[in-house]
């Protein structure tokens, strides 16, 4: 489990800083004191707390009305109540109001461990279980995002518990992976999400254009400024500034975005005012900044300001078991949006998308769904109109751990390219017996990869062992002959 936040609140200075080094003591945690109710709330709605510690002995505010009030805006957060004595009516209305525990003068240091320990581990047993929850129960979209593998189920997750925070997020991937919907997604799951999102393609524009348009300009900055403009980044004021492509940034633009992020202020070109803003700002990138940084191409002070939490969204070839997911997705958005009706896809059809290596990702599958209802005058889209995928070329650099083979297909190592018995290439023909004898040939391949093991080959191909052995007897594979 991470590192936690504990929100200590106590109106004496002292006992504050006495409590705080108490909980320092017994665990490792970053620790949050406030002396005031109505401040402690509103440290509440900015940052996120795992574990509130809470004197109810407050004279500014009644402290059970304040742990109601926690308890009403945040239903999960749990609080640990600390009293003064030993009043037992004290403690059944602390319990009442939704305190874990209650905690009294003079504190055992191994009762209050044991309370803090206690009520963390729920809160993370609570996570885990709404985690599973979500998963079991077909949650398999977050905002644009459409997944149910493992991968992607990870990216919801890393999304949801960063989305009320304002900490930069640095979103990496291959183009056409979807970042811009991770993206979008981190803010209208947030607080922001009635606030502006701004995005600014960072490549688009010339060096002086794009400091103009993020940071404004006043009249006369320059030859053709003959009005004020305002910059993205105003614009953009309680909400989020998302900006693409930020490894094309160039080094006097660099500095300019350092400073934002560090002061939260900006200038408009042509003016020394300094105008505060208050934003979340999201980049993301598919270039290697790392190496960028090697070349002297981007500042390493910087990279560490963007990358306080990483989020990487996986390429398609390496969730395929998304394919059938997005093409149900595409399909209803964009039958809809064409009026073309309700269309679904064959199992020959299907089999040559799940077998194409698309290097387009997510977005070249939405454009070749797109091209198939186009160019099909039934409600089923079958082979014959995913034929141009048999012309895609795949750029060899992105085939690390790939065999390219002729037609839409790759294949991991070990399996080889499908051949006859001859070792001739397969010959066009119709494809139903074509495909069961590729697979046939491919659950072959697996297993003499696996020696014969059953479970091995299974794995290797994603699939369970009961429909391996199934597969097996329909075409006749003999699952034990790697063995004899």
């Amino acid at each position: 489990m991470p590192e936690p936040t504990v929100l200590i609140i106590d109106e004496e200075r002292s006992s504050l800083e006495a409590l705080s080094e108490e909980v320092r003591a017994e665990r490792v945690c970053r620790v949050l004191t406030e002396c005031d109710p109505t401040a402690a709330l509103e440290r509440l709605e900015r940052e996120a707390v795992d574990l509130v510690l809470c004197d109810v002995g407050l004279s500014r505010a009644s402290g059970l009305e304040l742990l109601e009030t926690i308890k009403e805006r945040q239903p999960n957060l749990p609080v640990i109540a600390l009293t003064d004595g030993t009043d037992s009516e004290t403690t059944a209305q602390a319990l009442r109001s939704g305190a874990v525990h209650v905690l009294s003068q003079p504190r055992d240091a191994r009762l209050l461990a044991a309370a803090m320990d206690s009520a963390l581990s729920k809160l993370h047993l609570a996570g885990e279980v709404e985690k599973l929850k979500r998963r079991l129960g077909g949650d398999h979209k977050l905002g644009g995002l459409v997944g149910r593998s493992a991968a992607m189920h990870r990216v919801f997750d890393l999304i949801r518990e960063v989305c009320e925070v304002d900490s930069t997020v640095l979103i990496r991937g291959e183009t056409g992976t979807g970042k811009e919907l991770a993206a979008r997604a981190l803010h209208f799951e947030g607080p922001r999400a009635q606030k502006p999102f701004v995005k600014v393609n960072c490549s688009a524009l010339p060096e002086t254009l794009l400091e103009s348009e993020l940071f404004g300009h006043e009249r006369g900055a320059y030859t053709d400024a003959k009005t004020s403009r305002v910059g993205k980044f105003e614009l953009a004021n309680g909400g989020t500034v998302f900006l693409d492509e930020i490894g094309d940034l160039s080094c006097s633009t660099q500095v300019k975005l350092l400073n934002v992020l560090q002061d939260r202020e900006i200038e408009r070109l042509g003016s020394n005012k300094r105008v505060p803003v208050n934003i979340r700002v999201i980049t993301a990138t598919n270039r290697d900044l790392e190496r960028l940084i090697q070349e002297g191409r981007f500042r390493m002070d910087l990279y560490y300001r963007l990358n306080v939490v990483p989020l990487t969204i996986p390429p398609l070839r390496e969730r395929r078991d998304d394919i059938p997911l997005l093409c149900a997705h595409f399909l209803d958005k964009i039958g809809g949006r064409l009026g073309k009706g309700n269309f679904t896809i064959s199992e020959e059809a299907m089999a040559l998308l799940l077998a194409h290596h698309w290097p387009g990702n997510v977005r070249e599958l939405e454009n070749t769904i797109e091209r198939a209802i186009l160019a099909t005058t039934e409600t089923a889209i079958g082979p014959e109109v995913l034929s141009f995928l048999t012309r895609s070329v795949v750029p060899q650099d992105t085939l690390a751990g790939w065999t390219p083979v002729a037609g839409p297909a790759s294949f991991p190592a070990p399996f080889a390219q499908p051949k006859s018995d001859s070792g001739e290439l397969m010959t066009p023909g119709p494809l139903k017996p074509a495909l069961r004898s590729f697979e046939k040939l491919f659950i072959e391949s697996a297993l003499s990869a696996a020696n014969g093991h059953v479970l091995r080959a299974a794995r290797m191909l994603k699939i369970d062992r009961t429909t391996l052995w199934k597969k097996a007897r329909d075409l006749g594979i003999n699952l034990h002959a790697e063995r004899e």
